[in-house]
């Protein structure tokens, strides 16, 4: 694994090619503008929070800037591939199953992870797919590589508006929702915070005890044709053991899309 002053030295030497002058205030604009409107009470994306629907012309130009980096990167993080054993202090980790349903209701498990909630941010400790060992490595080694990306982002980024992004992710409980297309990259959804029992801002529609935990199910609309539940576990950090989404049909009703399941929760001395 890379440390911080090899990361340093590694950026120190690498250099990306000059940007466009319009550039650089165009993609702080909208993210700037982005961000306001998506950390409003409810939910948000943080993929949507990072990446405007409008700009997607500037998410290609910065693949491609930083594409050299990635690769540099994926080689240093080669040895990766393995289930990360959990920092010291970690009372617990919990062990979780991601289902995705057809069209005609038949369920396949698309991904299994370890995980733990700190501070009310879910923090992915490993995660594997079943049968596909290839596609195991290819998202373990992506999962380790974005936060030297993030870092490298931060050292272009302006100081007032990386604030801003601090304080809104201070201000929201964080859970994985599931993975995107061949499940190479995690979905990853932030909900505003709340003090009472549901832990997030939302109508209360249930209570359930999972693997001897009390939950309290939330549940929250997009403001389009999904719905999210969320039940959520206070005693374990306010932890999602389950997650429900559903996709509404022509007809009013809904179908499920995808479930999120706790298999076993194990707790550390």
């Amino acid at each position: 694994m890379m440390n911080d002053t090899e990361l340093d030295d590694l950026l120190n030497t690498w250099s990306a090619p000059p940007a466009p002058a319009s550039l650089r205030e165009k993609v702080r604009a909208g993210f700037a503008a982005n961000l306001e409107r998506q950390t409003s009470p409810g939910r948000w994306h943080w993929i949507a929070a990072f990446v405007p629907s409008a700009r997607k012309s500037l998410l290609a130009g910065a693949i491609l800037a930083a594409g050299a980096f990635f690769f540099v990167v994926v080689a240093a993080l080669s040895q990766t591939h393995k289930i990360v054993a959990p920092p010291v202090g970690v009372p617990y980790i919990v062990d979780s199953e991601f289902v995705r349903y057809s069209d005609d209701g038949s369920p396949s498990v698309e991904m299994y992870t370890t995980s733990y909630s700190l501070d009310g941010h879910e923090i992915l400790l490993s995660r594997s797919l079943p049968g596909n060992p290839f596609g195991t490595a290819i998202g373990r080694t992506l999962d380790a590589a974005l936060p030297y990306v993030f870092r490298l982002r931060s050292r272009f980024e302006d100081a007032d508006l990386l604030e801003k992004v601090k304080r809104a992710a201070a201000q929201a409980v964080t859970v994985t929702t599931g993975c995107w297309g061949p499940c190479l990259m995690l979905a990853h959804y932030g909900f505003a915070r709340s003090g009472g029992v549901g832990c997030l801002d939302g109508p209360i529609i249930g209570r359930e005890t999972i693997l001897n935990y009390p939950t309290v199910a939330v549940q929250h609309y997009d403001g389009g044709s999904q719905r999210m539940t969320l039940w959520m576990a206070r005693d374990l950090g306010c932890f999602a053991l389950r997650i429900a989404t559903e996709e509404q049909r022509p007809d009013g009703t809904f179908r499920l899309v995808t479930t999120k399941h706790a298999l076993k929760v194990t707790l550390h001395p």
